[in-house]
């Protein structure tokens, strides 16, 4: 059995957001059982190529191709340009004649480009097991804030209904995959739900040095007037649902009220470089409030953040799973986040204070709470201790039983 992976969107760049992230980690946790062979799918050729050196450091070490901070890391390999190089340098793969009917089809990444109207007819012709995950349809269920995408995104869950087996991450994620199959019309493909790992497996090249003394210890502190102590960090992408200008009006309220805390966001940009975020970031920062924003960074940068912050927040409106908060947590820092949907799932096990996140003043008076209330505090934080999460060693040893035995459907044909 060769299972062939589609690492397109963990390839190309040194982009590492929670799908790259977890897609490099399933990579190379299949590679220590069985023959895996990633392929990724050329936009400007519109089929599969092998990955060269570049991809496959890319796919294996991305920090070590570039550990810079960025604004946009994706605009550095997944340009036009650079994929029409890889479209004259990389051999093609024909699908048809080269997996085989005991090998896997497996796509463990959201698609949006062409191959939304390409693999539909692949799928149907070809005997190998097909498996793919899905994370959520937020742009689909939070029309207001991305309007009508079903023109877009449509096609690409009619495809998600030819696998033979579709794993999500979430029990919301897995309702409204079929939720919308129905609206769509489809067969509806098996499901399961296999939540990510809590693990944080970090592309690091060496043990992280030791912060300075009396840097870093914000997790043992009450409340302090000193900012260092009270760093309050962010993880996500600039995107709209994640609803950062909520979260930064809430800070400049109690920054006007005289709190003293540090904000801290980490993230790439999305959409225009001088977009509403990023207008209000400077604008705070003009007013000389304690905020920065320290752009998509490497895994050191970020589990230094993680281990200096007092707790993190997430006010994203919706997601398929909340990895941020997982991660949080299994370092054992509260998270101050909503309650709905697959944020609640990861939230109700403990070390979370659950808000309205859609309110500026639910959620200013939650950091406020944490950063005032060390009673509530170190409860959260005792809850995060007591957390437990799913082990790459597991995860990995459930996703090896579906992709080996799942059995091929019978006949699947595109809507």
């Amino acid at each position: 059995m060769k299972i062939f992976i589609d690492v397109t969107s963990s390839c190309r760049s040194v982009q590492n957001t929670g799908m790259q992230r977890m897609t490099r980690k399933i990579f190379g946790e299949l590679c220590r059982f069985t023959d895996v062979y990633p392929i990724s799918w050329n936009t400007v050729g519109n089929f599969y190529t092998e990955l060269g050196a570049t991809e496959y450091r890319l796919l294996t070490d991305p920090f070590g191709v570039n550990p810079h901070p960025m604004g946009r890391p994706e605009f550095r390999g997944q340009d036009p340009a650079t994929e029409f190089w890889r479209l004259l340098r990389r051999r093609r793969i024909n699908m048809n004649d080269e997996i085989g009917s005991k090998d896997v089809f497996f796509v463990p990444d959201i698609f949006r480009d062409r191959r939304r109207k390409a693999l539909p007819h692949f799928l149907e012709r070809i005997r190998a097991r097909k498996v793919a995950i899905f994370h959520d349809a937020t742009d689909l269920r939070l029309t207001s804030v991305y309007g009508d995408r079903s023109r877009k995104s449509r096609p690409y869950l009619e495809a998600l209904a030819l696998f033979d087996l579709v794993i999500c991450v979430s029990n919301e994620a897995r309702d409204d995959l079929h939720y919308f199959w129905q609206k769509y019309g489809c067969e509806p493909a098996k499901t399961c739900v296999e939540p990510w790992p809590g693990e944080f497996e970090s592309f690091a090249g060496e043990a992280d040095p030791p912060p300075p003394t009396g840097y870093g210890v914000a997790s043992s502190l009450p409340y302090s007037q000193n900012t260092s102590s009270n760093l309050v960090v962010y993880v996500s992408s600039f995107h709209g649902r994640k609803n950062h200008l909520t979260l930064l009006c809430a800070a400049e309220k109690l920054w006007q009220q005289g709190l003293k805390f540090e904000l801290k966001l980490i993230g790439r940009n999305v959409g225009a470089p001088f977009n509403s975020i990023v207008r209000e970031i400077w604008k705070l920062r003009m007013r000389g409030r304690p905020l920065r924003w320290l752009r998509h960074v490497d895994d050191q940068t970020l589990l230094r953040a993680y281990r200096d912050c007092r707790f993190t927040v997430y006010p994203s409106l919706m997601e398929g799973f909340g990895l941020p908060i997982a991660e949080s947590l299994a370092h054992e820092k509260p998270c101050v986040c909503g309650g709905n949907g697959a944020l609640g799932e990861i939230a109700q096990g403990g070390g979370c204070l659950i808000v309205d996140q859609t309110s500026e003043d639910a959620l200013a008076a939650g950091i406020k709470k944490l950063l005032t209330d060390q009673e509530t505090y170190a409860r959260l934080t005792r809850e995060a201790r007591t957390r437990t999460f799913r082990s790459w060693s597991d995860y990995t040893q459930k996703l090896l039983e579906y992709l080996c035995v799942t059995t091929p459907r019978e006949s699947a044909t595109a809507v």
